[in-house]
């Protein structure tokens, strides 16, 4: 089990055989270097990084996004129960987790205990949520005038003289185009996104309303 050693006790033993069933992410780490002294299993899944890479390691920027010297708990003194945070893994990206952080007496010395859980589903369906609120309102409120809009062009292109058609013609086009986009506001199924300028994403609306 990685992070044990001869020197700890056999009640620090039984305690990492524990902490490495749970379907929990569980990190051990010294206060005073921010070196981390121990991973389960399931921590080392979530970031999916060998333990052995983690062991002896400084958390900050490596599976922490914190700066050194702004440490949440042994800088700021904040207490962390239950709070949403992140980890990062092998590749940079930023997991949610939820997380809660207690002083416990390891190896006869004062450790910190992080145990964390993988909240990346949650965060998708809130993201959801939130998409399919604002699609609902959004089509709610266009819907209506565009619809005016488009019956008093059409009742335009039969009164007036033929040279203006085109022009009408094109603009009840564009009314058109835009009732399909709410059409598949309304019909938002799932979170997608897709690259918009500047590295800024955008809600995909089109591949977003597709059927699963």
């Amino acid at each position: 089990m990685t992070g044990t050693n001869r020197s700890l006790s056999p009640e620090d033993r039984r305690l990492l055989l524990i902490l490495d069933t749970l379907l929990l992410g569980v990190i051990i780490m010294d206060p005073r270097e921010h070196r981390i002294v121990y991973v389960n299993s399931e921590a080392a899944r979530m970031m999916d990084r060998p333990q052995s890479e983690m062991l002896n390691r400084v958390c900050h920027n490596y599976i922490c996004p914190f700066a050194q010297g702004k440490c949440p708990i042994t800088d700021l003194g904040q207490k962390i129960d239950r709070s949403k945070r992140c980890v990062i893994d092998r590749t940079g990206q930023e997991i949610p987790i939820l997380k809660s952080v207690k002083r416990i007496q390891f190896n006869q010395q004062e450790h910190l205990l992080e145990t964390f859980m993988d909240i990346s589903d949650v965060t998708e369906k809130e993201r959801l949520v939130g998409v399919l609120e604002m699609a609902g309102a959004a089509a709610h409120h266009l819907s209506q005038p565009l619809q005016a809009l488009m019956f008093d062009l059409d009742d335009l292109l039969k009164e007036i003289p033929e040279e203006w058609s085109g022009r009408l013609n094109k603009m009840l086009e564009s009314t058109t185009r835009m009732q399909a986009v709410i059409k598949n506001i309304q019909e938002i199924t799932r979170y997608q996104t897709e690259e918009y300028i500047q590295g800024a994403r955008i809600v995909d609306i089109d591949g977003a309303s597709l059927p699963e």
